[in-house]
């Protein structure tokens, strides 16, 4: 990867040509809820967790901004499935002491 330099592609593409813990920070606002059409383009949530936890280093920090839709006057919780999908990558990649 060269550094300093714009990518114009899916996501998942980029980061897998990223080495582990590559990046400081990611600041992110990605599709949520069929809030907007996106001209086909399909949201691969899970991958993309997977892969922002593998390329961000230790201590780094990924911001992640999303709002869940308003459905019947409820909330549909969106954003909450996905900080606790967040914390079970997490928690699959912690090493323990030997």
């Amino acid at each position: 990867m060269e550094i300093n330099k714009i990518y114009n592609e899916n996501c998942l593409d980029t980061m897998k040509r990223m080495d582990d813990n590559f990046i400081d920070l990611i600041v992110t606002s990605p599709p949520y809820d069929n809030l907007r059409k996106y001209k086909g383009y399909s949201f691969d949530f899970e991958n993309i967790a997977q892969e922002l936890y593998r390329v961000t280093k230790k201590g780094g920090v990924v911001v992640w901004i999303v709002g869940d839709a308003v459905i019947k006057g409820s909330e549909t919780g969106t954003s909450f499935r996905q900080a606790l999908y967040f914390m079970a990558v997490s928690y699959t990649h912690l090493t323990l002491p030997t």
